[in-house]
C-alpha cells in the first residue's frame, strides 16, 4: 500500500522564484471542514489518477474492462438463488446483471461507489445472494494482474513538487477498482511517496464532478480552494474543480488514447463547455505552468485557455 502523509504539516519552502499570491480561504456551503485553510499554507496541485499519473494501453484497458464484468458475472452466477423455484418474477441473467451494475455505478455523476455495492447490485439484479467478500478479493487480484505504466514524466514532476514545498494530492472516480488496490499501484510505480493526500469516489460518497471530493483533498493539506489546480484528462476534472472554487483547472492530454470500451463509459469524447484554463501536453511542461498560474504576471488572465509550452 502506498504511504499516505495526509496529516503532514507544510514542508519548508515554496516554489524557487514563484511569488505566491495567498487569498483567505473562500466561502463555501458544504459540511467538510475548511478549518485548517490559512493564509500561510503553500500551494497545491492535485491529480487525477486515469490517463493522468498510470495508463494502460489501450488493447489491455479494454480487456480489463471486459475482465471486470465478466468476473463480476461468474460470481453472481455461481452464488445461490433467492428464488430457486422460479416462482415470484424474472430475474436478469448474470451477464446482464454484472453489465447493469457497473452502468448505474459510472452513471452516478458525483456520487461514490464502493465496490462492494457493485456485487450486491448485481446479485440483486439477478435474484441470487450476493457474495461481496469473495467480489473483493478477485477485483483486488485483477487490478493487481494490469501492466499499468506511469505516464511519461509523471514520476519526475511528482518528485520536483514534493521536493520545492508544493502540497499534492489525488482525486480520482474509481468504478470496479478499490482504493487500495489503486494505491498498490501508485507504490509499485514509485507514484504513491509523493502523494500526501488521496480523495478516491470508492472510500467517499462524492465522485467527480461533485465539488465536495476536491474539497475533501484539500482539506489535510490546509490549502485553500484559490490557491489549488487541479490536473486531470476529462470534463468532469475540469468542471468539478471549477465549482470547488480552484485558481486552474488544468487539462491533461498527454495520454488520452483511450480503448474504446473505456472512452465510452467515462465519456471522453464530450466537449468541455467553457473550454479548460491551461491545456497541459505532456509532464515536463508543469513547471512553466505552474509559474504562469501562480506569478500573477501583469496581462496574464488565468481564466484564458492557454496550452503549456
Amino acid at each position: 500500500m502506498g504511504s499516505v502523509h495526509a496529516g503532514a504539516g507544510p514542508r519548508g519552502g515554496g516554489p524557487s522564484g514563484t511569488p505566491y499570491s495567498f487569498r483567505g480561504p473562500v466561502r463555501l456551503h458544504s459540511h467538510i471542514s475548511h478549518s485548517t485553510w490559512t493564509d500561510q499554507a503553500l500551494p497545491a496541485v492535485t491529480i487525477d489518477i486515469w490517463h493522468t499519473l498510470i495508463l494502460l494501453s489501450p488493447g489491455a484497458e479494454d480487456q480489463y474492462l471486459v475482465r471486470q464484468e465478466a468476473t463480476l458475472a461468474g460470481i453472481v452466477e455461481s452464488s445461490p438463488s433467492l428464488d430457486p423455484a422460479g416462482t415470484t418474477r424474472s430475474f436478469a441473467t448474470p451477464e446482464e446483471a454484472a453489465r447493469e451494475a457497473f452502468s448505474a455505478a459510472a452513471g452516478r455523476a458525483g456520487r461514490g461507489t464502493p465496490v462492494i455495492d457493485l456485487a450486491r447490485e448485481a446479485a440483486r439484479r439477478a435474484g441470487r445472494q450476493p457474495d461481496p467478500d469473495r467480489w473483493l478479493r478477485a477485483i483486488e487480484a485483477l487490478v493487481e494482474a494490469q501492466p499499468f505504466e506511469a505516464v511519461p514524466g509523471a514520476r519526475a514532476q511528482l518528485k520536483r513538487l514534493s521536493e520545492e514545498g508544493y502540497r499534492t494530492g489525488v482525486v480520482s472516480n474509481l468504478v470496479g477498482e478499490t482504493g487500495r488496490s489503486i494505491r498498490r499501484v501508485l507504490d509499485r510505480l514509485d507514484l504513491a511517496r509523493f502523494i500526501e493526500s488521496w480523495a478516491l469516489s470508492e472510500e467517499l460518497p462524492w465522485a467527480k464532478p461533485a465539488p465536495e471530493i476536491f474539497w475533501k483533498a484539500l482539506e489535510p493539506l490546509g490549502t485553500a480552494p484559490r490557491d489549488a489546480v487541479h490536473i486531470g484528462d476529462l470534463g468532469a476534472d475540469i468542471h468539478g474543480a471549477r465549482a470547488a472554487g480552484f485558481r486552474c483547472a488544468v487539462l491533461f492530454d498527454g495520454a488520452r488514447e483511450y480503448g474504446p470500451l473505456y472512452a465510452r463509459l467515462c465519456r471522453a469524447g464530450d466537449p468541455i463547455n467553457p473550454p479548460a484554463e491551461r491545456v497541459l501536453g505532456r509532464w515536463d511542461d508543469l513547471p512553466h505552468l505552474l509559474s504562469t498560474v501562480f506569478s500573477g504576471a501583469a496581462g496574464d488572465d488565468p481564466a484564458a485557455p492557454t496550452r503549456a509550452r
